[in-house]
């Protein structure tokens, strides 16, 4: 199979746009992924391993695919690993403002009604799973959401009353 310089020419900017757009029109690597793509595709051609010489064009594209690829793979393993960057200090709560919410959280659950604070105590702070609280309440999976969701609700506005008043 072969190719006049008036084939290459026609080929080189088709194959130069299919790369643009896989890797980006701004790459500056553009050109030599250009190169080695038509450089195995004219290689091949002259090994005869092109199947269908009569539309050459398929299989270049797979070359144009695999040269990409490569480019990619190579351009990732030779990236710089990122650093490790050390963990901020915890920024945890003062004692005494850890304590003031502890008190507000067992005020509020103790404002709710008996059912709302046994679902909430038994789903958030005594971490059982919903088929525990089912199988012990006697309710159905609909029931637990409405009463979960509600008792939220409920607990979200004793509380943010309570830290208002508060100051925290």
């Amino acid at each position: 199979m072969q190719f006049s310089d008036e084939d290459i020419e026609q080929l080189r900017p088709r194959v130069r746009f299919k790369v643009c757009y896989e890797v980006g029109f701004l790459c500056p690597d553009v050109d030599d992924i250009v190169q080695e793509t038509l450089t195995r595709f004219f290689v091949a051609a002259k090994d005869d391993k092109v199947r269908n010489t009569a539309a050459p064009g398929a299989f270049l594209n797979g070359i144009c695919r695999n040269v990409i690829s490569e480019y990619r793979r190579r351009a990732q393993r030779d990236e710089r690993m990122p650093e490790t960057v050390p963990e901020p200090a915890g920024k945890g709560l003062q004692d005494a403002d850890l304590f003031e919410m502890r008190e507000a959280i067992a005020s509020g659950l103790e404002q709710l009604s008996p059912r709302d604070r046994r679902i909430l105590r038994a789903y958030y702070l005594d971490e059982k799973s919903k088929e525990e609280i089912l199988k012990v309440t006697g309710m159905t999976d609909e029931n637990f959401r409405v009463v979960l969701c509600r008792a939220k609700e409920r607990f979200r506005n004793i509380y943010l009353e309570q830290t208002k008043h508060r100051g925290l």
